[in-house]
């Protein structure tokens, strides 16, 4: 099939692109001595996941016990579940998945701690724990490390838990390559404190989990660092080329969309809306648009309603014609890709395979 006959809105992958992207960070991983744990929920898909490891991948990383579910069931058996788990059901269901797979889980707090030992302690298996730091991005992890120091000590007063090392989310790094040295070194000097108390304790650290997508080819600056977690790599999206991430050419993703109305003067509709793209706002610049018309530059996605999504075209030097197709680069993957049930992998005009969004939803 050509990818003039899928019907739309319908997001692409394209193959090519994706395979080189997951090689390159293999490569630079190896370079650099460190592990690659790719985070799946950018793709959702334990094939796509399976590609990473036999690139080099030493296992992956999952938000959610129900993402973790669906990797194992396909044979994946290391994953970190990189979110605190506080309530029985779902501590739960990850000690049922610890007599199947290695898993590890990041927290932050004594009742995430308690809470696991529990479950785990009932199924007679055991379960790393990653404590999680706040390394500037103010959204999970202690700040302290007398507060780090406390939670490994809390693990090792628990059966069934075991203390692995330390884990860091940099999410507030989103500038441009060259920009982030004065942002990592501020980062360091918060893993450096951790390292020197937990010396000083005489308690080791096995594993230091971190990194992001926007920071991954930066990743060797990071003190300490044994393992990284990105996710966008795998695609890119129109976030992670203005950071620098990757170009234009190398993003695998792109929504194929329909001109369905040019009533509006300066204005046209395209099938694509809230319920298709993201809504996330652009890092750096202006910040303007939701996405990046391919070929089209002087077209702006401006906005959405839930089916139709919104472009000026008063900067465009032709008139778009209803029927006409686009395709456009989504601000950000992994909230594009979570809307779909199915996404079609392409190589060059041709539609080579649908592939199943197989973990989309699994928010528990």
């Amino acid at each position: 099939m050509k990818i003039d006959e899928l019907d739309t809105p319908a997001v692409l992958i394209d193959l090519d692109r994706l395979e080189r992207n997951i090689e390159r960070m293999a490569r630079y991983c190896r370079e650099h001595g460190l592990a690659l744990r790719p985070h799946t929920k950018t793709h959702k898909n334990p094939d796509i996941a399976k590609m990473q490891i036999a690139a080099g991948a030493c296992g992956i990383t999952v938000a959610k016990p129900g993402e973790a579910e669906i990797m194992v069931n396909a044979g994946i058996d290391d994953i970190l579940l990189a979110y605190p788990i506080v309530s029985a059901q779902k501590a739960g269901r990850v000690a049922d998945l610890a007599t199947r797979a290695r898993l590890r889980v990041s927290l932050d707090s004594r009742e995430a701690i308690e809470c696991l030992s529990r479950q785990a302690a009932a199924r007679g298996v055991e379960i790393g724990i990653l404590v999680e730091i706040d390394a500037g991005f103010g959204r999970c992890g202690v700040g302290t490390p007398e507060a780090a120091l406390a939670l490994a000590r809390e693990v090792a007063e628990n059966p069934a838990v075991r203390f692995d090392g330390l884990m860091f989310y940099p999410g507030h790094i989103k500038k441009p390559a060259a920009e982030q040295p004065p942002l990592i070194d501020a980062v360091n000097q918060r893993l450096d404190a951790h390292y020197e108390a937990f010396e000083r304790a005489g308690i080791p650290i096995t594993v230091v989990s971190g990194g992001s997508t926007a920071t991954a080819f930066q990743s060797h600056l990071f003190h300490g660092l044994t393992e990284i977690r990105p996710g966008m790599y795998a695609f890119l999206d129109r976030n992670m080329v203005t950071v620098g991430v990757g170009g234009m050419d190398e993003c695998a993703i792109s929504v194929l969309v329909t001109v369905v109305s040019d009533a509006v003067p300066n204005r046209a509709m395209v099938d694509g809306g809230s319920k298709t793209f993201s809504s996330d706002a652009l890092f750096v610049g202006d910040g303007r648009g939701f996405g990046w018309v391919i070929g089209n530059p002087d077209i702006d996605l401006i906005g959405f309603s839930e089916e139709h999504g919104h472009l000026d075209v008063s900067r465009a030097p032709g008139r778009l014609h209803v029927g006409e197709r686009l395709r456009v680069v989504p601000n950000h993957v992994c909230t594009t890709i979570n809307m779909h049930d199915r996404v079609f992998g392409i190589r060059g005009d041709r539609v080579d395979k649908a592939i199943d969004v197989t973990a989309r939803g699994r928010v528990q």
